[in-house]
């Protein structure tokens, strides 16, 4: 007698386990398919992509431009690049929990982002490049830890670089340019030991460029240009990057002069320092960079007659 209870109890706590795991399964595919539908309700499609494509009627990883894992059968990548969207987005987006990539670049999405998509903690590739994106880079942005590229390149933002992008231990590619973006180059992005390419260009930025105390091995392109950086060229600036590859530092208010550490980046193959008030002589150590194929260094204050080659 004991045993038949002990049995009956035991089938009914596997069958509720069964069906408490397919409503759970059944929820959380039904949370990404509401997510993505929201968004399709904020946007203008005048090619009508996402009305012909995204419906109900068929399973949303079959949805155009929608990617799902094998393991979870979850939204994992979302690329609705160059589709001429135009809207807001839905703060709902950020319950596609396990997202990776999300691609919007080359539309007319406008607005704040929303804080939603702080939750969006599996994130590695953010691309919101070329839309109409307002309002400051919020903050929350540097918790989304797992991030290895950030494109939020000609949009229409405003205010600082915060400091919290310093979280970003992972980030391979940082892309701000093209915004109205103010204040200092925050010190914290010079942190990211895994960083290859930085673009602050064309931007309003201020004050000196951070000194860095560290090695950054990956670094390879760093685009300041079009700015309103201000300062000398500290004499141990470039004594860390020795696989830089591109410095763009043009169109600022940059002064002094060009540091002998520059020298030591001997992979260097594009300089350009033109339209600054730097002073000096050209150094004859730039013979040395091997591997350089461009030098810009015009409407500065250099002894000689130095235009570019």
């Amino acid at each position: 007698m004991g045993n038949t209870f002990l049995n009956l109890a035991l089938l009914i706590i596997f069958q509720f386990s069964i069906r408490a795991t397919f409503s759970m399964k059944l929820t959380t595919i039904l949370t990404d398919q509401s997510a993505l539908l929201a968004l399709k309700n904020h946007v203008y499609d005048p090619e009508k992509v996402l009305e012909t494509n995204w419906s109900s009627s068929t399973h949303v990883c079959n949805w155009f431009r929608v990617s799902c894992g094998s393991k979870h059968h979850r939204v994992t990548a979302l690329n609705l690049s160059g589709l001429e969207l135009v809207g807001t987005l839905p703060p709902s987006l950020g319950n596609l929990s396990f997202l990776s990539l999300l691609s919007l670049t080359n539309n007319s999405f406008h607005g704040r982002l929303p804080v939603q998509l702080s939750n969006l903690r599996r994130l590695k590739h953010l691309s919101f490049g070329n839309n109409s994106f307002s309002g400051e880079i919020p903050s929350w942005l540097g918790s989304l830890t797992e991030l290895r590229s950030f494109f939020l390149d000609n949009n229409n933002l405003k205010g600082v670089i915060p400091f919290s992008l310093g979280n970003l231990s992972k980030l391979e590619i940082l892309i701000l340019s093209g915004n109205q973006l103010l204040g200092s180059i925050p010190s914290s992005i010079f942190n990211i030991s895994s960083l290859q390419k930085m673009d602050l260009s064309n931007n309003m930025l201020s004050g000196s460029i951070p000194s860095v105390s560290h090695d950054l091995l990956s670094i390879e392109l760093i685009d300041f240009n079009i700015n309103n950086l201000t300062g000398h060229l500290s004499n141990d600036m470039f004594d860390h990057f020795p696989n830089l590859k591109e410095l763009h530092l043009s169109a600022n208010m940059l002064s002094g002069r060009i540091p002998m550490s520059l020298f030591k980046c001997k992979k260097l193959q594009i300089f350009s320092l033109s339209y600054n008030q730097l002073e000096g002589s050209l150094p004859v150590e730039i013979g040395n960079l091997s591997m350089l194929q461009r030098v810009y260094i015009a409407r500065n204050h250099f002894e000689g007659n130095h235009t570019y080659y």
